[in-house]
């Protein structure tokens, strides 16, 4: 699932596609391909992971809720996120894994499946800092969203900071790096 990040500064959405699931999380094939089976045997719209995983609980597997709350399907739509897409997540525990299942904001019938590898469950919705970088590598980070400043490698931030709406823009409305005018394409957050 590929989702964008979009921050405060304005309505700009940075890049084709975040690395932001790939900085929080890592695919779990075992259990897409367990929904698979039984969603071919027992789903009907509009079931999805907690039909799913209430079927696993009658099968003697412990699903637990995360630790700050009840075991329920959420719409980021429905919170202040830095997420630009909405999407329905489910957040459950399997032994001492956290998981995600996390489906675009029109049906909770098709989910994906993640194992959440960072240090806190709920923090797969947060971030302290964010990146992003340019088809050329020239890389910009951020602790607020606000300004932006050129990161050079083993040094850290450098240079004046820069606001998003103050960038150029292809004939696409793809922001371009103020170093080198290429495309802003990755983007990631921690």
């Amino acid at each position: 699932m590929a989702i964008d990040l979009c921050f405060v500064d304005g309505e700009d959405v940075v890049g084709e596609t975040s690395a932001w699931m790939d900085d929080k999380t890592e695919p779990c094939v075992r259990l897409d391909e367990l929904f698979e089976k039984w969603y071919e045997r027992h789903g009907k719209f509009p079931y999805g992971p907690m039909q799913f995983l209430s079927w696993l609980e009658r099968r003697g597997v412990p699903v637990q809720p995360p630790h700050w709350g009840d075991l329920k399907t959420a719409n980021t739509r429905n919170q202040t996120t830095w997420l630009d897409e909405d999407f329905h997540y489910t957040v459950f525990q399997l032994g001492d894994a956290h998981y995600v299942a996390t489906s675009d904001a029109r049906a909770v019938a098709h989910p994906e499946f993640f194992r959440i590898t960072a240090a806190e469950p709920e923090d797969f919705l947060k971030f302290s800092s964010a990146w992003m970088e340019c088809d050329a590598g020239h890389a910009y980070e951020t602790e607020d969203t606000y300004g932006w400043q050129f990161y050079v490698e083993g040094v850290g931030p450098h240079g004046p900071k820069i606001r998003l709406y103050s960038l150029n823009q292809d004939e696409d409305g793809d922001l371009l790096c103020p170093k080198c005018t290429n495309k802003i394409r990755k983007l990631g957050a921690n």
